[in-house]
Order: C-alpha cells, then structure tokens, then sequence
C-alpha cells in the first residue's frame, strides 16, 4: 500500500513524474510508487509540505542516488554490487580523513556499512538506516555526514562527555520529522546560514556580483569577464581569492561567534550540504 496520500500524488504529479524519469528506477527493478512514497517522506521530513516549495523540493533531489538507496534496501544483489563498486574507495577516503588515522578509519567505514546493509532484521525485514536517506544531498555527502557523526560520538564517549541528542537521519525514538526539524543538526544548518549570510554581505559589491553571475546565474568565466570586463584568469583567480575570504569568515564567526569546535565547525558544512537552507545561489543577489 503507498505511503504517499493520493491528493499528494495528484497534486504533486509533474514533479513526481519527472522524479521517476530521471531516477531511473527500471534499472533495479524499482516502480514509481518507491520513489513517490520516498519523496513524501522526505518532504515530510523536510517540513515542506504545506509550502509552495514542494515542487521544487522533488526537482532538486538526487534522484539516480535515491532510486538506489531504495533498491539496496529491498535486498537486491545487484544494486549492492554497485553501491559498493561506486562508493566504497570515497567511504574509504572519507573515513580517514574524517578520523585522521588508517585503522580507526577502516573501522569507521565498516561500521556504516553493516549499518547501512542492516544486520538488525525485524517483521522478516533489515533495518537499514538508509531508510533515513531522503535524496537531499548526494548519498556520497550524506554518508560523510553519517561518518562524522559517528567519529564525533566516538570521541566524546572515549572522553566520557554525553553524545549528541540527534543523529543525522536516524531513529532515535522520535519521528523522523521531528529529528529534521530539531536537535543538532537544526542548530548547526542555522548557524552556519547566519555566518553565510554575514560574510556574503560583508563582501564587497564586485565581489559579491561576481558570486552571484557564477553561482546564480551560472555564466561560464568567459561570460563573467565579458559582462565585467575582466581577463577569465582574473575571474577565476578573484572568484577563489573570494571563496577563501567566505570560508574564513564562516569559519571565523562559528568559532569566535558560536564558540564552535573544529569538529563541530566540519559537521555545520556536512549536516548543510544539500540543504534547502543553505543554498549560496539563493543567497546572493539577482543580477540583472
């Protein structure tokens, strides 16, 4: 039975269509209602769905990786097959980087994936946690995310300090939409918008139209010096010249403003990527 209402499916039909069509889904085996009962949960969960920004919400979800995540939890040998070939050596690398040494990373990585397999079975059903994967950002940020967590609760268990009230996208004995809309993750995606906000109006105005023909309006560097009547190497070098200034700043208010640690700072940047609030095209001005 799908868990979509039908007046959600009716009212939501063109963008739940181009959904389906661009997941792909026959490749495993998968029907459209999976993928329209996937996106009522995640709208659900994002709090969405009685605003205008439905539509647009299902448009910018990872369609192709969503379709997956649903066909890796059916069991199926060969979207697994997949999953693994096509994201083990980024988990890998992920989990290192993340943990900062080579044994504790492997052991990191293969914990999310016997999590993400499901050893746990009830009802005759794996519990997957992702089940919790909602297509916001692509499967590879979100597991980063789900690594960090993990690493920072690792951490503060080992130093004897409480974990966190919230995990990313996972059961804690609440509903789901309850876990997206509060707890840590919530407080982080805030914070960090703020610090966007602020160092993005701190820019100075060529700067910031510059930003926004890259990133809103997504003019090629040819197209930007054309309309700014600058060299494409003197684009390309003052947009990245620009993009440090905004990350030290962000980082700068988060530490020095909200008294954040590193750790802390990395997962305000992996519990935003992807997110409908944090959007640096919808921050920055509309050039005409």
């Amino acid at each position: 039975m799908s868990e979509a209402p039908p007046e959600f499916v009716a009212q939501y039909a063109p963008a739940l269509a181009r959904l389906c069509k661009r997941a792909g889904g026959a490749r495993w085996n998968l029907g459209d209602e999976s993928l329209r009962d996937a996106a009522y949960r995640g709208a659900r969960a994002a709090g969405v769905l009685d605003g205008a920004s439905v539509d647009s919400f299902i448009d910018a979800i990872h369609a192709e990786d969503l379709s997956l995540a649903i066909a890796c939890q059916a069991g199926g040998s060969a979207p697994w097959e997949h999953f693994i070939t096509s994201f083990r050596p980024q988990l890998y690398a992920a989990a290192r980087a993340i943990a900062g040494d080579e044994a504790r990373g492997r052991e990191l990585a293969d914990s999310l994936w016997a999590e993400m397999y499901g050893m746990e079975v009830r009802d005759g059903r794996r519990r997957s946690i992702l089940s919790y994967f909602h297509g916001r950002s692509s499967i590879l940020t979100w597991m980063r995310a789900v690594l960090a967590q993990r690493h920072v609760d690792y951490i503060r268990a080992q130093s004897r300090i409480a974990p966190l009230d919230d995990h990313l996208e996972q059961p804690t004995g609440t509903s789901d939409d309850h876990d997206e809309e509060s707890g840590e993750r919530a407080r982080y995606v805030a914070m960090l918008g703020k610090a966007l906000d602020a160092a993005l109006k701190a820019l100075e105005p060529r700067d910031r139209m510059r930003m926004a023909y890259y990133y809103r309006h997504t003019l090629s560097l040819k197209e930007i010096g054309r309309v700014m009547n600058e060299h494409e190497s003197t684009v390309s070098r003052r947009l990245a010249r620009t993009r440090d200034y905004l990350k030290r700043e962000i980082e700068r208010t988060l530490h020095d403003g909200y008294r954040l640690s590193q750790d802390q700072i990395r997962l305000c940047y992996d519990w935003a990527a992807g997110d409908l609030q944090i959007d640096l095209s919808r921050a920055l001005p509309d050039v005409k």
